[in-house]
């Protein structure tokens, strides 16, 4: 009787764990959205200071992997779409990142901007 007790305190323990780490996981769905948006922005920031340094033109199309644009988080597929508008003239410009996604019919957005220096080339 006593083991069976054991077991069966362990078997609701373990369920118990599992079904814990589900909620905190759908609950934090948002956030974790959010983080992948920052990191779309940051790669796209970073690729058009590569091309800056390099004296290359700057283009507003994403630069990453495609692949990073479509998440499956939670079982639900998630689009997201990066939007680059550069402004100013001669060697600084600035760059403002638009990322923004759909989930629920609700519509989300995360903006980032940077100041990029243009490297000039010298003869």
């Amino acid at each position: 009787m006593l083991l069976n007790v054991v077991l069966l305190t362990l078997i609701t323990s373990f369920a118990a764990m599992i079904l814990l780490n589900a909620a905190t996981r759908v609950r934090n769905r948002q956030s974790t959205l959010e983080l992948t948006a920052l990191y779309l922005a940051n790669e796209q920031l970073a690729q058009l200071e590569s091309a800056a340094a390099a004296g290359g033109p700057l283009s507003g199309g994403y630069l990453g992997d495609p692949d990073d644009l479509t998440t499956k988080n939670a079982g639900v597929p998630i689009t997201f779409n990066v939007a680059t508008d550069i402004n100013g003239n001669g060697s600084l410009r600035r760059a403002t990142v638009t990322v923004t996604w759909k989930v629920d019919g609700e519509d989300f957005e995360f903006v980032a901007e940077r100041t990029i220096l243009i490297a000039q080339q010298t003869p």
